[in-house]
């Protein structure tokens, strides 16, 4: 007897569905957007645990009879596409007929819903993907879409799911980007019964971007808008000074559809390229509006992945664009760079521009190598006499000569000396302190006025999963409001008091591909110690450099960052005479 059978539908649907609905939040994607199809204008979505235990989605959109109800939970019933030539045409953001059974197969599903020519309305209950309740109901225009225990047929599945509050944080983020996408809609959003997101559907897209992002980046925001022989291109990006650790807040819609596209990302971050460092990342929100005949949404069942048919004219158009608002706001090189021979008694001006241009900085650096070794009046160009060294490591410091670039200490050994990164050494020693978990007391500092700081729903959750962590580190807090922390009290270190905006950059860092590392304790440590620590750049007076160094000879790991990076070089006397040739080798 062969081997190979057919699958019970029951398995194939549940199969079919982890195609579609991998967590909660896909379970609200599929929801928002048939609401947005149905020509909603206000959609409210409530979730308890994460969505693990509910997810309600009410609108008020053009609701289903109910003979629609009874197909729209059959596998490829849909109203959106009659033929194959249809797919190539899509208007809608659905169109497969698979999210409603998809979701249905795999938990307990309640409709209600209502025509606005109809008299009373219908409500559907499905466990499993089979129908067990059908009857009239007198509901509102529109339809309420209720999902309970998700999963609870399919436990493997149901076991990979993360926190409530992670799973919550990735639909509010959902929730967020969908009211960027659509404006025009009102979106409220309500989690564990308490109201995170509203936005008032006024189509004031710069709005929109201040009530979920905050008014400080929303005014900062550049418009952009561009019309191409495709179509449209237009949205806010932010000027150089507002950026992110990881690509989370780059938002793409096109024709109305949230989609992930690594061109558009590399296309937008070349249009920064220059103007922000190579680790940072814009914030954008950019909607694309083109013929649908030229573009193929039908890559992949969760229709978040899109084809370009002039993908290479999108990508330049878009680089155009964004470009061209950076241009009305801040210096932007329009000019290729050209490299001519070097005239090294030639001084170089540092004004802006020029240190924007990093691959021509390079090409003059000898030529003003000069000028680099910072020296201090205090103590004239002789540099200053000290005395480090390590009890634990065989190194030996005598005398710091200066600094370099504003980025290296420059240090005399007894037989060799030592370029030191003044910031991954920083890192070293903020990563051990904060490691062994130093009371926040001593190294701490009230605010005479306290800051705010804006924070998403996410960010907001991760501070206060860890707020034990964090306030070790010398941060004194509460959270005010839905999406601020108000900071008392920031580290104080070598002399400085650390930015409060360093406790966001050490969270983006910790996100990957959207995601955060939640049980990464040490990938923290990491992420706060680089963003608290002095930085390349950062002018250190001789005694700043003389007690970075002592602190740094007496951590358990001088010669590396937390992230493995080296914290210093050394060149022997014997290497330096070598490349004089003063000796033979």
């Amino acid at each position: 007897m062969g081997k190979i059978k057919i699958l019970d539908d029951s398995i194939s649907a549940k199969i079919a569905a982890g195609e579609v609905i991998e967590r909660p939040v896909s379970v609200v994607k599929e929801l928002i957007e048939n609401s947005i199809d149905a020509g909603s204008k206000h959609i409210f979505v409530e979730i308890e645990k994460g969505g693990k235990s509910l997810i309600k989605v009410t609108d008020d959109g053009e609701g289903m009879d109910p003979d629609d109800v009874r197909l729209a939970f059959e596998r490829h019933a849909t109203s959106k596409i009659s033929n194959l030539d249809d797919i190539f045409k899509i208007n809608t953001l659905g169109f497969r007929g698979e999210a409603l059974p998809s979701i249905a197969s795999v938990s307990v599903l309640t409709v209600f819903t209502k025509t606005r020519e109809s008299s009373i309305g219908t409500k559907c209950t499905l466990r499993g993907g089979i129908i067990e309740e059908f009857e009239e109901a007198a509901v509102k225009e529109g339809c309420c879409i209720i999902v309970k225990d998700i999963f609870f047929n399919t436990p493997a599945r149901l076991k990979f799911l993360q926190s409530s509050s992670r799973e919550s944080s990735l639909i509010v983020d959902l929730v967020s980007k969908y009211a960027i996408g659509h404006p025009d809609i009102s979106f409220k959003l309500s989690v564990d019964g308490k109201e995170v997101l509203f936005t008032p559907g006024n189509g004031n897209l710069q709005e929109v971007i201040a009530r979920i992002y905050g008014f400080d980046i929303a005014k900062d925001m550049i418009l952009v808008d561009k019309t191409f022989n495709f179509g449209r291109i237009y949205g806010y990006t932010s000027p150089p000074k507002h950026t992110r650790g990881n690509r989370s807040w780059e938002t793409f819609f096109v024709n109305g559809r949230l989609v992930k596209d690594k061109g558009l990302s590399v296309s937008l971050e070349k249009a920064y390229k220059s103007l922000i460092p190579n680790d940072k990342f814009p914030i954008a929100f950019v909607k694309i509006e083109i013929e649908s005949s030229l573009i193929d949404v039908n890559v992949h069942p969760a229709k978040t992945e899109i084809r370009f048919q002039c993908e290479n004219e999108v990508l330049q158009s878009l680089y155009e664009t964004i470009r061209e608002g950076l241009s009305r706001t801040t210096l932007v090189p329009k000019e290729k760079l050209s490299f001519s021979k070097i005239n090294f008694s030639e001084r170089y001006s540092t004004a802006e521009n020029e240190s924007l241009l990093k691959e021509e900085y390079f090409t003059k650096i000898y030529g003003k190598i000069e000028n680099k070794i910072k020296t201090n009046e205090q103590y004239g160009n002789t540099g200053k006499d000290v005395r480090t060294e390590s009890p634990i490591f065989d190194v030996h410091f005598t005398r710091i000569l200066g600094q370099l670039f504003k980025t290296y200490i420059v240090v005399q050994g007894e037989k060799e000396f030592y370029l030191i990164d003044q910031h991954a050494a920083h890192e070293r020693i903020l990563f051990e302190r904060y490691s062994e978990g130093l009371n926040s007391q001593d190294i701490s500092q009230e605010l005479v006025c306290p800051l705010t700081l804006k924070l998403t729903f996410e960010e907001i959750n991760f501070v206060e999963e860890n707020s034990d962590l964090i306030r070790k580190m010398g941060f004194d807090f509460e959270t005010f409001g839905k999406d601020t922390l108000l900071i008392r009290s920031v580290p104080y270190l070598l002399n400085k008091p650390v930015q409060p905006e360093s406790l966001r950059e050490a969270i983006d860092e910790l996100k990957e591909n959207g995601e955060l590392r939640w049980r990464s304790r040490e990938k923290f440590l990491a992420s706060m110690a680089c963003h608290t620590a002095i930085k390349a750049g950062d002018d250190l007076s001789f005694d700043e450099m003389q007690e970075l160094l002592n602190q740094l000879m007496n951590t358990k790991n001088p010669y590396s960052c937390p992230h493995g990076r080296p914290t210093m070089i050394s060149i022997t006397i014997y290497e330096l005479e070598k490349k004089f040739k003063r000796i033979n080798g």
